[in-house]
């Protein structure tokens, strides 16, 4: 199945949005617990990656846009 211009634009557009909450919530509580920027950015990666997964898995259940 196709998807069409709008729904990959809607899908960037809101993945960019929960990105950006992800990584704020993870600068956010976990700032005093890791010190370094390195430790921040693991973090905010493994983090990213779980949440992704679970965002394309509800993208999927959604049926607008498919062609």
């Amino acid at each position: 199945m196709q998807e069409t211009k709008t729904r990959s634009l809607t899908k960037t557009i809101a993945w960019r949005i929960v990105a950006t909450l992800n990584s704020f919530l993870v600068l956010v509580y976990l700032s005093n617990i890791l010190p370094t920027n390195l430790g921040k950015a693991i973090a905010m990666n493994i983090t990213g990656f779980f949440v992704y997964y679970i965002y394309e898995r509800i993208w999927n259940v959604i049926k607008w846009g498919k062609k």
